[in-house]
C-alpha cells in the first residue's frame, strides 16, 4: 500500500523567540511560541493587550522577522513569498490609500494577485453589495467610517479567494451590527471550506464563532481549548429565570412573575431539580460570565 501522506498544517509555529529594543531596553514580545492550526479550522488566538498576538501573526506575513524559530504556512516557509499567495491578511487598524474609492480598493487588491479585469470586475461588486457597502462603492476611503473601513478591509482580503485568512482583532470597534456581520461572514466562509485564524481579547466574540481557542500571555502559549472548553471555562455561573417565588432559592424579583435565581455552574443541576420539585417553570438560563483578566489568573494558576 502506498504510504499517505501527512496532512499538512495550516499554521505551524514553533518556538519563535523575539525582543524589541525600545529606549534602550529590551522588550520580549516572543518566548517560545509554539502552536498549530488545522486545515479548515475557525480558531481563535485570544490573550490581553501585549500577549505577542500582533507579533506572531506579523511574523507569520514576514513583516518583521524573529529572533529565532519558524513559521510556516500551509507547509511553507513565512519567509517565502510564495507563503502568502492563498492568504488573506487584514491588520488591527487597516489604513488604505484614503483617496481610492471602496471600489478602487477592492480593483487594485486584485491587481496585486492579477485576477483579470472583468473577473475582478464582478467578484468586487460582489463583495460590496455582501458587505452592505455598494452605496459607497465610488466614495472616497477619507469619508468612511470605522466599521466601513473594517468592512472594506475585510472585503479586499478576499478578493483572490484565499484558503487561509489571517485577521488581527477583525472585531475591535465594531458596532453591534458590524459585530454580528463580521461574525456571521466569517461562519460563512468556514463552511466554505477556508481557514480562519484571528486575534482577539473579548472572550464572547471567541466562544461565538471558534472550533478551537489558543490561549496566549506574555509571548507564549498558555492553553488551548475547544469550544466546548472555552465556553464552560469561562463561564462562573448561571442566571436561571423562573416564573415563581421559590422561598429556598431565595430568588430575585425582575418583573411581573418573573424572578431570577443565581448558581455557581457546579450547582445547576440541582438547583433545577429544586425548581421542577416545586413545580416551578424555567423561563431562562443564562450564563454569568468571568472577566479576561480572571480567566487568565485561572489558567495560569493551573486550574483547570
Amino acid at each position: 500500500m502506498p504510504l499517505q501522506r501527512k496532512k499538512m498544517e495550516a499554521i505551524e509555529v514553533t518556538n519563535l523567540q523575539k525582543t524589541f529594543k525600545t529606549k534602550g531596553k529590551k522588550i520580549k514580545a516572543l518566548d517560545g511560541m509554539s502552536f498549530a492550526v488545522k486545515r479548515g479550522e475557525l480558531c481563535g488566538f485570544l490573550g490581553p493587550n501585549g500577549a505577542g498576538k500582533s507579533t506572531t501573526l506579523k511574523v507569520l506575513m514576514d513583516l518583521i522577522k524573529p529572533d529565532k524559530g519558524e513559521a510556516k504556512i500551509l507547509g511553507i516557509d513565512s519567509k517565502n513569498c510564495l507563503a502568502r499567495l492563498k492568504v488573506g491578511f487584514m491588520p488591527e487598524n487597516p489604513q488604505y490609500p484614503d483617496t481610492l474609492t471602496g471600489y478602487e480598493l477592492l480593483m487594485l487588491s486584485a491587481s496585486i494577485f492579477n485576477i483579470p479585469k472583468k473577473q475582478a470586475q464582478k467578484k468586487a461588486w460582489d463583495l460590496l453589495q455582501a458587505f452592505e457597502l455598494k452605496n459607497a462603492a465610488k466614495v472616497p476611503i477619507r469619508t468612511y467610517s470605522k466599521g466601513m473601513i473594517q468592512r472594506i478591509g475585510f472585503a479586499s482580503v478576499l478578493i483572490h479567494d484565499p484558503e487561509l485568512l489571517i485577521l488581527d482583532e477583525p472585531l475591535s470597534g465594531l458596532d453591534p451590527l458590524g459585530r454580528v456581520m463580521f461574525k456571521k461572514k466569517m461562519k460563512e466562509l468556514n463552511k466554505e471550506g477556508k481557514t480562519i485564524f484571528f486575534s482577539s481579547h473579548i472572550i464572547p466574540d471567541i466562544e461565538d464563532v471558534c472550533s478551537k481557542v489558543i490561549i496566549v500571555n506574555k509571548g507564549n502559549v498558555v492553553k488551548t481549548l475547544d469550544k466546548n472548553q472555552i465556553k464552560y471555562f469561562s463561564t462562573v455561573g448561571f442566571n436561571v429565570i423562573i416564573n415563581s417565588y421559590i422561598d429556598s432559592l431565595c430568588p430575585k424579583k425582575i418583573g411581573d412573575n418573573l424572578y431570577a435565581v443565581y448558581c455557581k455552574k457546579e450547582n445547576l443541576i440541582s438547583c433545577l431539580d429544586v425548581i421542577r420539585s416545586n413545580r416551578g417553570e424555567i423561563i431562562d438560563i443564562e450564563p454569568v460570565k468571568k472577566s479576561l483578566e480572571e480567566v487568565f489568573v485561572q489558567i495560569t494558576q493551573n486550574f483547570i
